[in-house]
């Protein structure tokens, strides 16, 4: 049996010397709280059809992210004492091992990611899911073939001062970032240390605000999503009809 790889990474991406808050602007004095919320197959499928046209097909996580951050919007404009939508930006935790030039082997280990974060999206009049979710997939396929080689190359510095002039929006400005991160394909139920496949697997609650996580399901390709608000929008948020309309309850 061939050993774990925990190198690869640092010779395709050597260590730097850096300094950014990953959490600025997102960790506060705010309650907050984390629930989760269930989406079978059936209803991620008639979500895809509503965002869907002719010149887009969501996947399953685009349109959960869609919708997520739409009626995260919807729980922040309630809650909020001006009464309108604020002006947000999505993140979603990005793959790199697909998006490079060079594959690493079966038996790499690691985590290797970049954060994709869109430019600020403003709001006015009602929120469209269907723009919501085109936007997630820009913000997304913007981490390419060529953003790889930019983070490898001498225009690191560059893409990482773009990255804090989001966190600086969110930390100086009050701009709220709702950051994803699927975990949809990694497999879980699948891993055998030895005493056979896990009967359920589940993430823990992160003490950060407006952070999601999605995961698959033990059986079929539902997903369920654990959502972190603080505790004054999470009171909106799961009352919202249209997201209710998808929610799972079996």
């Amino acid at each position: 049996m061939m050993p774990p790889q925990m190198e690869e990474g640092a010779l395709v991406f050597p260590p730097r010397k850096i300094e950014m808050d990953m959490t600025r602007g997102m960790v506060g004095h705010e309650n907050i709280v984390t629930k989760r919320f269930m989406f079978n197959w059936t209803n991620i499928s008639r979500l895809k059809q509503k965002l869907g046209s002719v010149d887009f097909t969501p996947t399953r996580v685009e349109a959960l992210t869609a919708l997520i951050w739409k009626s995260s919007l919807e729980a922040a404009k309630a809650s909020s004492e001006e009464g309108k939508f604020p002006a947000s930006m999505v993140s979603h935790a990005v793959n790199l091992r697909s998006r490079m030039a060079s594959n690493f082997s079966k038996h790499s280990m690691g985590n290797l990611w970049q954060q994709a974060v869109s430019p600020v999206v403003e709001v006015e009049g009602e929120v469209g899911l269907r723009d919501l979710g085109e936007r997630v997939r820009e913000t997304v396929r913007k981490v390419d073939g060529n953003y790889v080689s930019k983070l490898q190359g001498v225009e690191f510095l560059k893409v990482m001062e773009s990255l804090k002039e989001a966190r600086t929006m969110a930390a100086e400005k009050g701009v709220p970032c709702y950051s994803f991160s699927s975990w949809v394909r990694f497999g879980f139920y699948e891993t055998d240390f030895g005493w056979g496949k896990p009967v359920y697997v589940r993430t823990i609650g992160v003490p950060i605000k407006n952070v999601v996580i999605l995961m698959g399901t033990k059986v079929g390709d539902g997903i369920e999503a654990w959502i972190t608000l603080t505790t004054r929008d999470m009171v909106h948020f799961e009352q919202n009809p249209e997201l209710l309309e998808f929610v799972s309850f079996d």
